[in-house]
């Protein structure tokens, strides 16, 4: 018969942990990291609303029975207009021209008809298609935001004077609501 060895393990046995490749890959990654994040910019627009129509749309956010209105942006089809009032549902489309481009002069007209059927509104949430490009999101929200026609002006309660006063704000404060899906 043969004899089985035993084995001797040594546990005291110490070994050095190399991190000279790691801090290799950090050293090269992280002037990478800072020289890419130059170009890469995220832009707020602040602009100061009349403090009337800024008393609007919080009164809009605390009224549950308030209108809501969505802007769908397809690639496709156009831009659909969808408002919710008194648990009913209305759906406009507004087509994209023969040549394939957004009709934004339709839109503001549809937005403002919109507007003088809910004054009391102020805020729109827009939803835009994946494949629609960032310059035709910014014009629809330019249409969305005030009269181009400065006749045309939309009644809002104003606390403070106690009266009616006008402004050429339709939809001022604009919501991205498909933000989460990807």
């Amino acid at each position: 018969m043969r004899r089985v060895k035993k084995v001797k393990i040594n546990h005291e046995y110490e070994f050095e942990l190399d991190l000279a490749p790691l801090l290799a890959v950090m050293v090269k990654l992280v002037p990478v990291l800072l020289v890419s994040s130059a170009f890469v910019q995220m832009t707020v627009i602040e602009t100061q609303l009349p403090q009337v129509v800024q008393q609007a749309i919080e009164k809009q956010d605390k009224d549950e029975k308030a209108a809501h209105i969505t802007i769908e942006v397809k690639e496709k089809e156009g831009v659909k207009i969808i408002v919710k009032k008194d648990g009913k549902e209305s759906v406009e489309v507004v087509p994209k021209k023969a040549d394939g481009n957004f009709d934004f002069a339709r839109l503001h007209e549809r937005l403002r008809d919109v507007k003088t059927q809910n004054p009391e509104v102020f805020k729109v949430d827009i939803s835009p298609d994946a494949g629609v490009s960032y310059k035709d999101i910014v014009h629809v929200m330019d249409e969305a935001r005030r009269s181009r026609d400065n006749k045309i002006r939309f009644p809002v309660f104003d606390k403070v004077k106690n009266q009616e006063v006008q402004t050429d704000y339709m939809f001022p404060e604009v919501n991205f609501a498909n933000t989460m899906e990807g």
